[in-house]
C-alpha cells in the first residue's frame, strides 16, 4: 500500500509541472492509469499493469493535446494507428518493473 500512496503523491506532484491529463496522448495516460489502479487495488500490481498497457494502447485513437505528438499531423497518426511513443515507453517500463 505504501507504493500506491507514494505513486499517487508523485503523480500529483508531476501534475504541478504539466498541464497534460488523461486522455492527452502522452506518457501521462498510462502512468495515471497505472497509479490509479494501484491505489484502487491497494497495491495490486497485476491490474495496474493491465491498466497501463490498455491506456498506452488507447493513445493510438486519441488526438494529441500535449507532448511531442501534438506537433505532428493528427490525421496521419490516426490513419496509421500509432501509439504515443512516450506512453509506449511508460508501458514498457511498467512491464519490466512488474514482471515476475
Amino acid at each position: 500500500m505504501e507504493w500506491a500512496q507514494a505513486s499517487k503523491i508523485a503523480l500529483d506532484k508531476l501534475y504541478t509541472y504539466t498541464q497534460a491529463r488523461p486522455p492527452s496522448r502522452t506518457l501521462i495516460d498510462p502512468l495515471a492509469a497505472f497509479v490509479e489502479a494501484l491505489v484502487e487495488t491497494k497495491g495490486d500490481i497485476a491490474p495496474a499493469r493491465v491498466a497501463a498497457t490498455k491506456a498506452a494502447e488507447n493513445t493510438q485513437d486519441l488526438v494529441a493535446r500535449a507532448g511531442r505528438s501534438a506537433y505532428i499531423r493528427g490525421d496521419l497518426l490516426a490513419e496509421e494507428h500509432v501509439s504515443d511513443p512516450g506512453a509506449w515507453g511508460v508501458k514498457v517500463i511498467v512491464d519490466h518493473l512488474t514482471s515476475q
